[in-house]
């Protein structure tokens, strides 16, 4: 069962309206014609089954079947703090993987250690947040932020839970069980070289708890798979 995309202000209380790549794609790759029926998420948490009226080169007019709101999205709220990564292609990959793992938000930093501090890719990294919902069949669309500096990003987070990544933390049972799910959390990664002790601290003054993933190295992208793996499936 595939995902398909549409937003709010296409959709009525028993009609909805797919537009733009989508309609091509429906229309032109899968040959989809009136009759057919889909599944079309708003990306604000709302799954609608829907039947296909008319199909256009540049739209596609559906009736609404069903509204299912909610479905395979996590308890747990994880706003992922992620550090620019030197190569852009990672960086981009942990998106995909954040997205598809049930990320709520995602907020890129940029840290003392950060290499490409590129800020300009935003669209692209929401084109491909899209993607990934879809792919993982979820109907909550992440949004990914601007690029906030480090210190930005300590001063204004505000989630219930507060974590930061931290290579030189104490090897300790993680307890993700026990955070409840009704408390937001925010997991802070670094780039190539981590955080640097002076981040660490800082964060740490700011109610900051620090989270060591284990006694291996990671790469910054695998950190943040994992951070959120036992975050959301504990």
């Amino acid at each position: 069962m595939e995902y398909y995309y549409t937003p709010k202000e296409y959709i009525s209380s028993g009609s909805l309206t797919i537009v733009d790549d989508e309609a091509k794609h429906l229309g032109k790759v899968l040959r989809k014609n009136a009759g057919d029926e889909l599944f079309v998420t708003d990306g604000l948490g709302n799954l609608y089954r829907v039947k296909i009226t008319s199909a256009e080169k540049a739209s596609i007019e559906c009736n609404i079947l069903e509204k299912l709101p909610g479905i395979n999205e996590p308890e747990r709220k994880v706003i992922l703090y992620q550090s620019l990564i030197k190569n852009s292609d990672r960086f981009e990959f942990s998106i995909e993987k954040s997205v598809e793992l049930g990320v709520h938000e995602i907020c890129p930093i940029i840290t003392e250690h950060t290499i490409n501090k590129t800020t300009n890719k935003i669209e692209r990294w929401q084109s491909i947040a899209l993607s990934a919902m879809k792919q993982s069949q979820r109907c909550l669309l992440p949004k990914v932020n601007a690029p906030l500096a480090f210190t930005e990003a300590i001063s204004s987070c505000r989630a219930g839970v507060k974590l930061i990544a931290d290579e030189t933390a104490e090897q300790h049972e993680p307890g993700f069980s026990s955070i409840p799910v009704s408390d937001s959390i925010a997991v802070f990664i670094g780039p190539e070289g981590g955080f640097s002790p002076e981040e660490i601290r800082l964060a740490v003054s700011n109610g900051f708890e620090r989270l060591s993933l284990g006694p291996r190295k990671f790469r910054s992208e695998t950190a943040s798979i994992l951070a959120l793996g036992l975050i959301l499936y504990s």
